[in-house]
């Protein structure tokens, strides 16, 4: 460690010619120390470290704040090599500059940026523990969830509005404190000095089912616990085909067409007073369109006194009555020739129903109508065992958002779904509560109500790759990502592979909580998009311990290196101590609840 001041403690620097300015750039300055030996006789008690800060006076009430970055000897005889192996040459400091200091009536205001300053420098000192918190912890707003690595009593604070206002990215390897760290900005910003509960508004999409610990006290929706409820007919057109569909059979065209109409139709019947179009989040029954659909599979005419008739046994129906097609009906068979069958006359299928081509449509149809891990998308009954109904849309709403119960916080455990129904999910709700802040913003002219959606592993379902299906995700959370703020809606995106991220998603976050990051890809695109002061930071990326992280964004006085202070409660996402159980003395296993388990989860997965 070289000894020069000391750092967070307040003595001065001896102003001499020990300390001076060699060169400065707008990037970077640099600074020597003549004569370290002597210099060390005078400071013996202080120190500086890698990411300690001096102040470069200007004589003028102002000073440049600038963080040391690295250090080198320079020897220009050997005689400055003592017998005791001390040295005895210059030192060269290489700094990057953060911003200034002016002092009004005694006190230090932290600005960022360098300008009007005077030149020559008329000092080198190291910065006190009072600059460092005029630095960190002034700022209006004030919102705290970390300290400084090198001195915890450092708080570092940042301005709550352009935090939360803009959006946030949560990156870092597994195992470096992700979801400690979310859950402890989370717990900060629903924690208030009032009695009462404050205006804070946060859903978060749980992945892992981590969060009901460090939330004991909030609204938790899981489909375990049968609460969670997201009927079918509030997806629009793309979700509900990407769900029933498969784009690459060779008649999906007609199976779109065939669902589109039966769509359209049934909510036109259950909402005779609402304009509605296939997207249009109100009801419709999906047992009455799934019938229609079999019955356009068999569907046959046939001819009786100049009218055309549905082909059904005891029964005269005109083939344009199509509300006798919501109930599952036996159609006689095509005779496909001239010849009478038992009605009579003759049947024929052609220009009428599709022929029978839909077998494998209705099956996958059926196989998700009837699968139990759907059943809190699919039914049609809410929690009470009555249907639902357009009515519901606001139920359901208050309940997301958590005015049910009035919860600042609610968590939506995605961890019991089906992979390729989290994306649905996400989409349906992130849709949803756009289209809501948009819609209060225009009532109210201003949304005094923000909310903030958190997406935990984000790139699972926001990736960058364009495939189908994720289509429906990207589409609603990059909407979010670009239009929400201004209707008072921000998002925090948490991975562990930003590489992977949604570019534009990504792009789109103005504060970030950089964590550990193993993957050399995730470093390089991180820094891609680090302000270019911060670049040097970048090295730092693979070395952080958990809960370090490097703090940088609008919301932040000048970007740093800091230590999160712990959630409590914290998730549950506690690393498994491998050795310490292995071991422990052995340990039985209830495998029969655990394979019971397993083909719960994996029944009717199809």
């Amino acid at each position: 460690m070289m000894k020069l001041s000391s750092y967070w403690g307040g003595t001065e620097v001896d102003k001499s010619d020990q300390l001076r300015v060699r060169s400065f750039e707008s990037h970077s300055v640099q600074i020597e120390i003549v004569d370290f030996q002597k210099w060390k006789e005078k400071n013996t008690d202080s120190e500086i470290k890698i990411g300690s800060f001096l102040k470069v006076e200007d004589g003028n009430d102002r000073s440049i704040v600038t963080l040391v970055k690295s250090f080198k000897m320079v020897e220009d005889s050997e005689d400055e090599i003592t017998i005791q192996n001390q040295y005895n040459g210059n030192f060269i400091i290489n700094t990057q500059p953060i911003g200034q200091l002016e002092y009004t009536s005694g006190k230090p205001e932290f600005i960022k940026g360098i300008k009007n300053i005077s030149i020559p420098p008329n000092g080198v000192n190291i910065a006190n523990e009072e600059d460092l918190k005029c630095i960190f912890s002034n700022t209006d707003n004030k919102f705290v969830f970390s300290n400084h690595l090198i001195n915890n009593n450092i708080e570092i604070a940042v301005n709550g509005d352009k935090f939360f206002s803009k959006h946030i990215a949560v990156v870092g390897s597994t195992g470096s404190g992700k979801s400690c760290t979310v859950a402890k900005v989370i717990q900060e910003a629903i924690n208030s000095d009032i009695d009462k509960v404050n205006n804070t508004h946060i859903i978060i999409f749980d992945i892992h089912g981590e969060y009901s610990r460090a939330f004991p006290d909030q609204g938790y929706l899981s489909i375990e616990k049968k609460n969670f409820h997201l009927p079918y007919w509030l997806m629009n057109s793309e979700e509900l085909e990407n769900l029933f569909i498969e784009s690459n059979e060779s008649n999906s065209h007609n199976q779109i067409s065939v669902f589109k109409e039966a769509v359209i139709k049934n909510k036109i019947r259950y909402n005779p007073n609402i304009k509605v179009t296939y997207d249009s989040p109100v009801y419709f029954s999906l047992e009455e369109v799934f019938n229609y659909i079999c019955n356009k599979n068999e569907e046959t005419h046939y001819i009786k006194d100049g009218k055309e008739l549905f082909a059904i046994k005891n029964t005269e129906v005109e083939v344009s009555c199509t509300d006798f097609l919501w109930e599952k009906l036996s159609f006689e068979a095509s005779s496909g020739n001239s010849k009478n069958d038992i009605l009579g006359s003759k049947v024929s299928s052609k220009n009428n129903g599709y022929h029978g081509e839909f077998p494998r449509f209705i099956s996958r149809l059926e196989n998700k109508m009837n699968d139990e891990r759907l059943h809190f998308l699919i039914t049609e009954e809410k929690e009470k065992g009555k249907k639902y109904s357009t009515q519901d849309l606001q139920e359901i709403i208050e309940k997301i958002l958590g005015y049910k119960e009035k919860n600042n916080v609610t968590i939506i455990d995605l961890s019991s779904l089906p992979f390729e129904v989290i994306s649905i999910v996400v989409s349906i709700i992130s849709r949803l509560i756009f289209e809501f802040c948009y819609h209060y913003t225009k009532f109210f002219e201003k949304n005094d109500n923000p909310f903030m959606l958190v997406y935990e592993e984000a790139h699972k379902y926001i990736p960058k790759i364009n495939e189908a299906r994720y289509r429906n995700t990207r589409i609603a959370v990059e909407r979010v990502a670009k239009e929400g703020r201004k209707y008072g809606l921000s998002s925090m995106i948490v991975s562990q592979r930003p590489s992977e991220l949604s570019s534009t998603v990504f792009s789109q976050c103005n504060n970030f909580i950089v964590m550990r990051l193993n993957n050399p890809e995730d470093q390089s695109y991180v820094k891609r998009l680090l302000p270019e002061a911060v670049i040097s930071y970048g090295d730092a990326l693979s070395s952080l311990e958990k809960r370090e992280a490097l703090l940088v964004g609008d919301a932040v006085a000048t970007p740093c290196i800091v230590n999160i202070n712990e959630a409590c409660p914290t998730p549950q996402s506690d690393d498994i101590k491998f050795y310490t159980e292995w071991r422990s003395d052995w340990k039985d296993i209830a495998f029969s609840n655990i394979v019971k388990n397993i083909n719960k989860e994996s029944h009717n997965s199809n």
